[in-house]
């Protein structure tokens, strides 16, 4: 597996550059180009994924917001590997506020890592994931389908990112490419860490959830490894929520009021 992983110093990349990593240890190891602004976080990663599963890895210190660096990461992983089967777009930030008072630089900061990001990256390891008929994941959100407030731009720029997924999915797959999103739900990760400082909001927040718990970054792996893997052969321009089934109950979290179940 040759594949470019973004964010991947910690949270989810993390998660999913070892499970591609761990993945590939029988067959060789993986070839992965990872990417982040965190560089001490990152060069540790990368000497521990060669030390513990033989990966071979390279790393690029950078931020996606620069509309230059997409296409220069890509550049880079083709001339480390030579080739990329597989790319995971799962940068991705956002900056509370509300849009009455959002500054626009802010707004245009958030789209161009959530959204503008996923497509420059796309666009060039086209050609590279046509010729090992690859596959692309972008990491979105169910904030993408669930306006959350009071993250400003976060909501808007995922609902672009997904329709991006499903444009990308149906101009690229006559070019043997898939493209899909995985849309996590409420996971524990260090960005999402302030959220979760309070035991109680933490709890609270669980039990919404059917399955009673919060997402952990290697829940979300394990579903990126599936789409970028041949189980997944026949799946493109699709969104796979990993969300506990948060997304679908929604409305059986509200309080019913005088409704009450048949024979009660």
């Amino acid at each position: 597996m040759r594949a470019i992983v973004t964010g991947a110093a910690r949270g989810i990349g993390r998660a999913i550059a070892l499970r591609l990593a761990r993945d590939a240890q029988a067959t060789g190891g993986a070839h992965l180009t990872l990417a982040d602004m965190h560089g001490d976080e990152l060069q540790a990663l990368a000497g521990e994924l060669a030390s513990a599963f033989g990966a071979r890895v390279h790393a690029e210190i950078g931020d996606l917001a620069e509309a230059g660096f997409p296409a220069l990461l890509v550049q880079e992983a083709l001339r480390a590997h030579g080739g990329l089967d597989g790319l995971v777009s799962n940068a991705g930030f956002a900056i509370p506020g509300p849009l009455c008072h959002y500054p626009v630089d802010s707004w245009d900061r958030v789209f161009a890592v959530n959204t503008r990001a996923p497509f420059l990256l796309g666009r060039a390891a086209h050609a590279a994931l046509r010729e090992s008929r690859g596959a692309m994941v972008v990491v979105t959100s169910i904030s993408g389908t669930h306006a959350t407030s009071p993250l400003g731009a976060y909501s808007p720029s995922k609902a672009a990112t997904l329709m991006l997924v499903r444009q990308m999915a149906g101009e690229w797959g006559p070019d043997g490419i898939r493209v899909n999103a995985l849309s996590p739900g409420l996971v524990l990760t260090p960005g999402t860490a302030v959220a979760y400082a309070d035991p109680a909001a933490r709890e609270a927040r669980a039990a919404r959830i059917p399955l009673r718990r919060m997402g952990e970054p290697e829940d979300m792996a394990a579903v990126a490894a599936f789409l970028l893997g041949p189980d997944a052969a026949y799946v493109t321009g699709a969104e796979l929520l990993a969300d506990g089934g948060l997304g679908q109950t929604l409305m059986s979290s509200l309080p019913m009021g005088g409704w009450k179940a048949a024979g009660a």
